[in-house]
């Protein structure tokens, strides 16, 4: 039974409607006229007539099927195993795009209707649609009559333009298996799949080449390119050298790729650029090493725990924030998840380097994640705004919707879920299924099996799920599969118990809050005012433990700093002490440190490896010279040695800024300081947190 694609859409439909459904309804969901609706129509009624199903159709409410549900069931089979033989109209205008953007030459648009086996004019519509989208390219198409059509732009954004094609219409999950399997196994020239004529655009035998040496380099990235980032870098570079072999080179302006040049990324790409030269026995410009540079820098990447550059330690800061809002606001603690910090670092390092080199995110989930994610994505997107000095787009709030998203379905405590399993009998297909739901999803913790003929007695309320062998015309909310559960099946139903479980626990944690403020709204001050004062009393312990006064025989201030936080390291209060000596040498290389009208230096910074805050005076066998605060050379002969985590809270650093403050602005705290005498010093900063303490109580307590 043949059967074009608009009819299959239209009937699959029809299909899936429980009542009327007006042809102007139809023709929007398939994006045509009403007038092409009807005029499928009589091809239709024949195809329903040989599955015994005819269309009823009502003046003022449009078509209903009227049929069995084994007729449907069987029907919408035979739709759903029929290899499509052409193409919808979005599927064609990929076609016809990919066409454009390889072609040297314009192309005339009779050429492209004989191969797509349409009109001049259908084509002619296409386009129409196609310039449309060219914007997000920054390409223009290019069409006068007795010359043809083309697409012109920067060899950049037609790159883009191909690489984003195949990526959009072919699976991201499927997509290496592809690449691995169009290696090794020939495609059939016959084949005529929208996913195939994309990836005919890269020749075969270049791909493995390419494909072993872009693993060759995989070792010397600092972290490990996720799949999806590595299958793009294979596709840019199986188009890059297709496109170099036909004479289309990039550019780029020089200040940039002298900025490029300055990454560890960059070197890496000029190994791989250097591999791929001499296999393909070609010159490649050094722009292109520049663009797989920022291929590289903006690519997600599996990253270990800890951040090690400054830039990751100011973006970790910020995503602590986020954290802390989005939790505030949704009243759950996703501090108890022990890779989202992590997971959102390596995501948005690489994002806002997009954001910033103004390339476009793309998320085609996104409307999808914010329709069925409705609360946590206004959360998100709203603390994002608060917390980001960029402007998210909506398919980058997606993104992180999606992390916290799977933050909280791995995070403890959610209830097992109850399910409903419908057959026809209710015995056999049933409990094949029910084993395989059991076995597929370890948060199903209740299965029960119902027939068709029993669902007048059952309130569908009380399940979480309903999964079903045959249509239901009573139930609204359920997922209907195959008794086997294929894997496309197993999809479904996961998208649909995590989206259950995350609008549950946020709906439910709604309510808390919201009885919570009706109830009783000076609790929630008094628990405030109580848990500042515990962070305050935490952190002024954690000084006077770590609080010391070190004298020391020899050394520079270098082996001093060395010795100390090596030190600390061995009694647990730093995880590296190396690292945090590093960033210490390198905050004093930026600026002086050293306090103006004094003999003293203070060294600080905030790091990942700093386990609690830490306040300690180191005195120097002999007087050194450093720079001071005034950015002017002066002698010191003690250190004061200040470090606090990256992640520490705002009363954590309300209690160093009192320190600080006081080395600053008190000439008897100098004094002390500078007298080198340990007991001295020890008493007085005691004395001074204890009164800071004092303060802080007594204004909780006039509160």
């Amino acid at each position: 039974m043949y059967m074009t694609a608009r009819e299959r859409k239209i009937l699959d439909v029809l299909l899936r409607a429980k009542n009327e459904i007006p042809i102007k309804e139809i023709a929007d969901q398939i994006g045509v006229s009403s007038r092409t609706i009807h005029r499928d129509l009589k091809e239709l009624e024949r195809i329903l007539k040989s599955h015994g199903i005819s269309i009823d159709k009502k003046a003022g409410s449009g078509l209903k099927l009227k049929a069995s549900v084994n007729d449907r069931n069987s029907l919408l089979s035979v739709i759903h195993q029929q290899e499509p033989s052409d193409y919808t109209p979005e599927e064609r205008q990929t076609l016809i795009l990919s066409r454009l953007l390889e072609a040297r030459e314009p192309v005339k648009l009779f050429a492209l209707a004989d191969e797509l086996g349409v009109t001049v004019a259908t084509i002619s519509h296409d386009l129409d649609k196609i310039e449309d989208s060219l914007e997000s390219f920054h390409l223009s198409l290019v069409r006068r009559r007795g010359y043809g059509v083309e697409i012109q732009g920067d060899e950049t954004h037609i790159r883009e333009a191909i690489g984003q094609l195949i990526l959009q219409h072919t699976d991201e999950m499927n997509l290496l298996s592809i690449l691995r399997e169009k290696i090794t196994k020939p495609t059939p020239s016959s084949s005529n799949t929208l996913s195939e004529q994309l990836l005919a655009i890269i020749k075969k035998e270049k791909l493995k080449i390419i494909e072993q040496s872009v693993d060759a380099i995989r070792h010397s990235l600092q972290n490990q390119l996720v799949d999806s980032e590595y299958i793009g870098l294979v596709i840019h570079l199986a188009l890059a050298m297709e496109r170099i072999q036909q004479g289309e080179t990039i550019s780029m302006p020089p200040e940039q790729l002298e900025k490029l040049k300055s990454t560890k990324e960059f070197a890496v790409a000029e190994r791989l650029i250097e591999q791929l030269e001499g296999v393909f026995e070609i010159m490649i410009p050094e722009a292109e090493t520049g663009y797989i540079t920022t291929h590289l820098l903006g690519a997600k990447v599996r990253n270990g725990e800890d951040f090690s550059e400054e830039a990751d330690l100011m973006l970790a800061f910020k995503v602590k924030q986020l954290i802390e809002l989005v939790s505030e606001r949704i009243k759950i603690d996703f501090h108890q998840s022990d890779h989202l910090l992590n997971d959102l670092v390596s995501h948005l390092k690489p994002s806002i380097y997009r954001l910033q080199e103004n390339k476009e995110i793309k998320n085609p989930l996104t409307d999808q994640i914010e329709r069925d994610y409705q609360d946590l994505f206004q959360i998100v997107e709203e603390s994002a705004h608060e917390v980001f000095p960029y402007h998210f787009p909506k398919t980058e709030t997606a993104f992180l919707v999606m992390h916290f998203a799977s933050a909280l379905l791995n995070m403890e405590g959610s209830r097992g879920l109850k399910v409903l399993v419908v057959c026809s009998s209710g015995i056999g297909t049933s409990k094949i299924l029910a084993a395989k739901l059991t076995r597929n999803f370890k948060d199903i913790e209740e299965i029960e099996h119902r027939s068709l003929f029993e669902l007048d007695e059952l309130d569908p309320i009380q399940y979480d799920l309903i999964v079903s062998t045959i249509a239901l015309s009573e139930i609204d909310q359920y997922i209907q599969v195959n008794p086997m559960l294929p894997t496309f099946d197993v999809h479904k139903i996961e998208h649909v118990l995590r989206k259950k479980r995350i609008t549950d626990s946020i709906k439910v944690n709604h309510l808390n809050q919201v009885n919570s403020s009706l109830s009783d709204q000076s609790l929630k001050e008094i628990r405030g005012s109580v848990e500042a004062i515990h962070k305050y009393v935490e952190v002024v312990d954690q000084l006077l433990t770590t609080m010391k006064v070190t004298h020391h025989d020899t050394g520079t201030y270098e082996k001093v700093l060395k010795q100390t936080c090596q030190s600390f390291e061995a009694e647990g209060y730093i995880s590296d002490g190396h690292s945090v000596m590093e960033a210490l040498l390198k905050r004093e290389k930026i600026g002086g440190l050293g306090i103006t009208g004094t003999n003293l230096a203070l060294f600080h910074a905030r790091h990942g490896q700093i386990r609690q805050p830490i306040f300690t005076v180191q005195i120097l066998p002999e007087p050194i010279t450093v720079q001071g605060m005034d950015q002017t050379p002066m002698e010191i002969h003690t250190i004061l040695l200040m470090l606090a985590p990256v992640d520490i809270h705002r009363e954590g650093l309300e209690v160093l800024s009192f320190l600080s403050s006081l080395i600053v602005e008190r000439s008897e705290c100098v004094e002390i300081l500078q007298s080198k005498k340990a007991e001295k010093i020890d008493r007085y900063v005691a004395n001074q947190l204890h009164r800071f303490l004092e303060g802080k109580l007594s204004k909780r307590g006039n509160e």
